[in-house]
């Protein structure tokens, strides 16, 4: 098992790629980046760390509902 960043960017769920060993170092690991993100003035974006099999892809499935096209 590995625990892998997940950003949110208003609507928007980005995978940052980045798996690590365990919750903690994840999440240590983003606050680490949000502080750095603090500390020139930019507002660090919310984050989770979410477990996922080993290798596996993350695949991101959301309902867009702000948009004309059904896709």
């Amino acid at each position: 098992m590995e625990f892998l960043i997940i950003w949110f960017l208003g609507n928007d769920i980005i995978d940052s790629g980045l798996r690590y060993n365990s919750a903690e170092e994840c999440y240590a690991e983003a606050q680490n980046a949000g502080t750095d993100l603090t500390l020139l003035n930019i507002s660090p974006p919310p984050f989770t760390c979410i477990p996922i099999a080993k290798d596996a892809e993350f695949k991101i499935f959301r309902n867009n509902t702000n948009s004309r096209f059904p896709f």
